[in-house]
């Protein structure tokens, strides 16, 4: 623009020279960035909100409640009552970056982040679950914020651009009634007492099975679409910590990762 077209910066008093230099191009990225992740945001919502008023409808959860405001979780469901069981959701994208910015309330029996792609195309999901594993984990372990389970979703899966194998015959059509994989966490954080605490399964949580048969899996099949995350806290020599992950599919290791190590 600047090169080729400096007479219409020059109409909105813009200097060609400040165009890049002066940060003026990067300032019209981030704005049309932050535009495009707020609409997604609520889109995102929107699909969970779907999810639960389904799961409502069906008798599968007693109710659910979208928050507003300053709670730093999206999502209240009541999963049962007589006695009154609840669970809450945190709704992100798949960059991970904000996965920080959670809270767990003190009255929740389950804590899920739901992690939905909205259709990148050059990184594959695989990087995107790695990459927010790692930040999960990492929160997990050195600021004791339990996470029971992550619902991860691409908005891609089940297209031609992105077949999906758990689905034969289906591959290219299943879209967006493809179920999302769910990572179960660990049943407690890692400690110096129990460095390696037990895995959740479909059997500890609500939850995690009950979305899953809202998307049609048959309990027979829902092994296929659960990944288990192994933690365990290494205590080194020097006193420092170091946190070592494994991702379990199926019985077999997919991915396994060491983090830096750190001082308590």
């Amino acid at each position: 623009m600047d090169i080729l077209h400096p007479e219409i910066l020059l109409q909105h008093s813009i200097q060609p020279v400040d165009y890049k230099n002066g940060l003026v191009f990067r300032s019209a990225i981030e704005s049309i960035r932050g535009t495009f992740i707020a609409s997604s945001t609520s889109g995102r919502e929107g699909l969970i909100k779907d999810v639960l008023e389904n799961m409502k409808k069906r008798n599968v959860i007693a109710d659910y409640k979208q928050n507003r405001g300053k709670r730093r979780y999206d999502f209240t469901v009541q999963l049962c009552n007589n006695p009154d069981t609840f669970a809450c959701i945190e709704v992100k994208g798949g960059e991970g970056n904000s996965i920080n910015i959670s809270e767990r309330p003190l009255w929740a029996k389950e804590f899920a982040i739901w992690s939905h792609l909205d259709g990148a195309i050059v990184n594959q999901p695989a990087h995107g679950a790695h990459s927010i594993l790692n930040r999960i984990t990492n929160e997990l372990v050195r600021r004791k914020k339990q996470v029971d389970a992550l619902f991860f979703k691409d908005i891609l899966c089940g297209t031609r651009t992105r077949p999906c194998p758990k689905y034969s015959g289906q591959e290219e059509k299943i879209g967006l009634a493809a179920a999302p994989d769910v990572f179960l966490m660990p049943q407690v954080v890692p400690s110096a007492d129990i460095p390696e605490p037990p895995v959740h399964t479909l059997d500890t949580l609500q939850l995690p099975r009950c979305v899953l048969a809202l998307f049609g899996v048959a309990p027979a099949e829902m092994d296929n679409h659960v990944w288990y995350i192994h933690l365990k806290l290494i205590r080194k020599p020097d006193g420092r910590f170091q946190r070592e992950l494994q991702v379990r599919h199926k019985g077999k290791i997919v991915d396994q990762s060491k983090s830096r190590s750190w001082r308590e």
